[in-house]
């Protein structure tokens, strides 16, 4: 493989520089994208074909994977997004504030929006999770009763 050539095709390529800068400006959504297309798509597809000795647990191990690709797709766009937003919103106010511990004050800030965010995420974990295993029976039933019933 010539890395070489691999790397001039990449700052040559107008469509790709053009892809490297909207996935700059939105990492969120595109981690998101990749997350579901790898655990929602990708992943049931390699479990399909792997050996199980229950076709039961194929099953749910497949319905698994895609829930966790749509909860975490719905979860970045629904909640995340929004919530980076505010919490930048809010530190560039907390930044500009007179006489506060913030103002001009860029490291505190950034420990400011990652202990937010952290400690939503946190709070959000259990919830979310719960989210995830409850869709697993409901995908079950959509992709595979069907099949079962012909």
């Amino acid at each position: 493989m010539n890395v070489k050539r691999i790397a001039d095709f990449i700052n040559n390529s107008e469509r790709t520089q053009k892809l490297l800068k909207h996935v700059n400006k939105n990492p969120a959504v595109y981690s998101a994208a990749s997350a579901f297309v790898l655990a929602g798509m990708m992943r049931p597809g390699l479990i399909g074909v792997m050996p199980f000795k229950e076709k039961k647990d194929k099953q749910y191990s497949q319905a698994s994977a895609v829930a966790a690709g749509v909860v975490e797709l719905a979860t970045t766009c629904a909640i995340f997004l929004p919530l980076n937003k505010s919490i930048k919103s809010a530190s560039d106010k907390l930044y500009k504030t007179k006489g506060s511990y913030f103002e001009g004050n860029a490291p505190a800030l950034r420990q400011f929006k990652s202990l937010t965010n952290r400690g939503i995420k946190a709070a959000l974990l259990i919830p979310i999770s719960l989210t995830r295993f409850g869709l697993v029976a409901p995908i079950v039933n959509i992709f595979f009763s069907s099949r079962e019933n012909k």
